[in-house]
């Protein structure tokens, strides 16, 4: 279960938000314990209603967020690389709130929240970081209603 990259990988993902604050060694040992995962396009890597404590990050390759209303699964939203989901299911303990289906064939490294919560030097980092992510997701829906 572990994630092995070439050294320019590692300072491109260091890059991302998910990951600031992370020395490259953290990220090392944070991989070590990580999957990567193939998932074709159509296939869903979560699933609303799923009871799990993964973090997804989109390596490559285009993903949606889908959330079924009135019986009609409606696209939230567009991922590209960089991007991560599952989050919301890592914080709270609870089921998956939408679907991430692929909408061409994705690459994701697949984080698990119990081996996350092993290693906590690199959580705290971690959370801190999902935790400015979902804030901003958040005013950002908040000025989506606002104005309309």
């Amino acid at each position: 279960m572990s994630v092995h990259c070439a050294p320019e990988t590692y300072l491109l993902l260091l890059k991302l938000d998910l990951f600031r604050g992370l020395e490259q060694n953290e990220l090392e040992r944070l991989l070590s314990r990580a999957e990567l995962v193939e998932c074709r396009a159509g296939e869903y890597p979560i699933r609303e209603g799923e009871q799990d404590r993964h973090l997804f990050v989109l390596l490559s390759g285009k993903a949606g967020i889908y959330k079924r209303s009135s019986g009609v699964q409606k696209l939230l939203q567009e991922l590209g690389p960089g991007e991560c989901f599952g989050e919301m299911s890592l914080i709270e303990c609870r089921s998956r709130s939408a679907s991430v289906k692929a909408i061409q064939h994705c690459r994701v490294l697949r984080l698990d929240g119990d081996q996350i919560a092993v290693l906590p030097d690199i959580s705290s980092k971690l959370y801190r970081n999902i935790a400015v992510l979902l804030s901003k997701r958040l005013r950002y829906a908040n000025e989506i209603m606002t104005l309309g």
